[in-house]
């Protein structure tokens, strides 16, 4: 049978990083020879492709470590290589501003904004919900691709941003947030940007109860081409929640340790909060939250509530290192929980959580316990990693609304458990790969962050990049990526019978496959910050 070779190279194409793993994709059924050579003409690696599943071949040119820019061919097809030590550090930086991109109820300034300026947006008190009073809850980051602020993705994207300055210090001291529009900008970048997310979130804890409101929203979405300062809608506050509470009281733990040394104030505030919020947990039964009667805005319903406790809990007891907490979580951690890193399902933080806790406060053989699960989970996604042509941890099935969350909150599972004293050996292999794909090495040829490689995303559905005059949108947004499930009307029409991987659809419609969350650029900052970090040091 005659060989068959694709029309493309899939490469990542934001860059390779100088020592670290390097290889390409190409549709074919026979091993292909391939060549890299610098713009000059002359030879610099030569190799064959290794079939790694299906009808796809890989190359690997790892060997290749001198830094350049190189040719890379295929028979007659051809790609641009960049391999460089910083490879990441433009993508990171960009994946960070896109959190000052989404900054609520400030002007975002044209010199620090760029052609994405734009004015002081929803700076009005929201009303509560069922209630005669308003409640001042400004600042912290529109959610997505509309301009609510949603308390449960809050919490995720925070703890992220937290656990990524945490493990990865050096990568991200070189990223340059929009410091005239952050109140502490002497802090590190990551906890300057997260700081803007955590006073949001301390004010919409009710201080009567210690409860935490759901979200707040606008009744329902605004039109897709309306600019953050034109939605003028009133502001609504959605009912406290016990998910909002408990991932509310899990990041403020957190936070009151991390900024402990840095924004001792703020890190008081943070305790005292947490501590106040897990006393109206300790009161209230675990009821789902759902949209009240005419709020039409996200819901981040969640049905099973118990990993939200085993994440609030485990963060208290890292937060103070007393033992009682510990008779808490500890039964929780033996209950069969899937150990995600998601918005809904939460528990793997509260393992990390539980891990990184003082060894006095903990039982030894529960910790035991905890770490060879997680051994045996990450073994899990690390024989799907290598099962898939594409060398990542995802089946048909996972290729889900938001499936690049998904990807990349697995990738950081590996990176975490390495701070924990578990480094599985396929580690930087799936956080290398999962970033590969991320930013182009798939299907595809789709680079799923905007504004980078010779494919970027051009039409996210995102309603400033929408709304405003401009061509290109916002730099350095992560988008959902492919849906197998195709939930909503331009995607149904234009991807039925696609292959999971390829069910994605670059119009600012599809907002089931690209949208944008703050929650699915924090994981993305956490992987790229974890790759860029080990190569420089």
């Amino acid at each position: 049978m005659p060989s068959r070779v694709s029309k493309s190279i899939f490469c990542n194409q934001v860059g390779y990083l100088t020592g670290g793993d390097k290889r390409f994709w190409i549709r074919a059924r026979e091993a292909q020879p391939f060549a890299l050579r610098t713009p000059e003409g002359q030879a610099v690696f030569a190799g064959m492709t290794k079939p790694v599943g299906g009808d796809w071949q890989a190359g690997n040119f790892t060997a290749l470590r001198v830094p350049g820019i190189y040719l890379l061919t295929v028979g007659p097809l051809e790609a641009r290589i960049h391999v460089h030590r910083r490879a990441y550090r433009d993508v990171l930086e960009a994946m960070v501003r896109f959190f000052d991109y989404q900054l609520c109820g400030v002007a975002l300034p044209e010199e620090e904004a760029g052609p994405w300026a734009h004015g002081p947006c929803h700076t009005s008190d929201a009303r509560v919900l069922g209630a005669e009073h308003a409640v001042a809850c400004p600042g912290g980051w529109h959610d997505a691709g509309d301009y609510g602020k949603y308390t449960v993705p809050a919490a995720k994207a925070v703890a992220d941003l937290l656990l990524a300055h945490e493990y990865f210090p050096g990568a991200l001291a070189h990223v340059r947030p929009m410091r005239s529009v952050h109140r502490a900008p002497h802090l590190p970048p990551a906890l300057e940007v997260a700081r803007e997310e955590i006073v949001w979130l301390l004010t919409m804890q009710d201080p009567a109860t210690g409860g935490v409101y759901h979200k707040v929203t606008t009744p329902s979405f605004p039109r897709l081409d309306t600019r953050p300062e034109d939605d003028t809608a009133p502001l609504v506050l959605s009912p406290v929640s016990y998910a909002a509470t408990a991932t509310f009281c899990a990041a403020m733990a957190h936070a009151a340790l991390v900024y402990r040394a840095h924004d001792p104030t703020l890190a008081s505030r943070c305790a005292d909060a947490a501590q106040r919020a897990y006393a109206w947990l300790s009161e209230h039964e675990m009821r789902p939250f759902r949209n009240p009667a005419g709020i039409l805005t996200g819901e981040y319903g969640d049905r099973e509530l118990r990993d939200e406790l085993l994440w609030a809990s485990s963060a208290m007891l890292r937060m103070t290192g007393d033992p009682g907490w510990a008779r808490v979580c500890e039964p929780l951690l033996d209950l069969d929980l899937p150990w995600e890193l998601g918005w809904a399902d939460v528990a793997l933080y509260g393992v990390m959580e539980y891990l990184r806790a003082p060894s006095a406060a903990v039982s030894e053989d529960v910790r035991s316990r905890v770490k060879g699960r997680l051994l045996r989970e990450l073994d899990a996604l690390a024989a799907m990693a290598e099962s898939h042509p594409f060398g990542i941890p995802m089946r048909d099935e996972d290729f889900i609304w938001g499936s690049n969350m998904v990807l990349l909150n697995r990738a950081m599972a590996f990176l975490l458990a390495e701070g924990v004293g578990i480094p599985h050996p396929a580690a930087r292999t799936v956080a290398q790969r999962s970033a590969d794909y991320l930013l182009g090495a798939n299907p595809l040829g789709q680079c799923y962050v905007t504004g980078f490689g010779q494919r970027p995303v051009r039409h996210p559905h995102h309603r400033p990049s929408a709304a405003d005059d401009v061509d290109d949108p916002v730099p350095g947004m992560v988008v959902g990526g492919p849906n197998r499930n195709l939930q909503d009307e331009i995607a149904h029409a234009r991807l039925s019978g696609r292959p999971a991987m390829e069910a994605y659809l670059d119009h600012q419609d599809s907002y089931s496959t690209n949208e944008v969350a703050v929650y699915w650029n924090s994981p993305a900052v956490f992987v790229i910050a974890g790759l860029l970090e080990a190569r420089e040091r």
